[in-house]
């Protein structure tokens, strides 16, 4: 006979805000290598309490494996913040309301920049970049 033991655990609304945060990004991200990707960006807004607007992703090669790229920088056109990807090349940063183009760069890869984009107080985006091999020659 099996025993299954429950535990109850209490999560306060930030918490909560955060899980659903991290479930989405997995399911966006999941969802993201089934659709067939441009070589662009992908955004999801979702609503949070804070100031600031928090803005998650990764940053992929445009390899059929969907290779993330660790070290990418992400930067706002209109300020001075900027961070870089972790070792599975997510990102994570916070800005303030208002106009904001972001651009993604990675040694040996083509620079990537989302069309203006207007963040609202409380809103959370999910961004995803894809970016190209500077290698890789287009044709007209």
């Amino acid at each position: 006979m099996m025993t299954r033991v429950y535990y109850c655990v209490k999560i306060n609304p930030m918490q909560k805000q955060i899980i659903t945060l991290i479930f989405s990004t997995i399911t966006i991200s999941l969802l993201g290598f089934l659709v067939q990707q441009n070589g662009s960006y992908t955004q999801t807004i979702l609503k949070t309490k804070s100031d600031k607007v928090v803005v998650v992703g990764t940053v992929y090669d445009t390899d059929k494996n969907n290779r993330t790229l660790p070290g990418s920088t992400i930067k706002s056109t209109d300020t001075t913040f900027l961070t870089s990807t972790d070792k599975n090349g997510k990102y994570h940063i916070e800005l303030s309301p208002g106009k904001h183009i972001l651009r993604a760069t990675y040694i040996g890869y083509q620079l990537n920049s989302t069309k203006t984009i207007d963040l609202v107080q409380g809103d959370s985006i999910i961004l995803d970049f894809v970016l190209k091999d500077a290698k890789q020659h287009t044709t007209n």
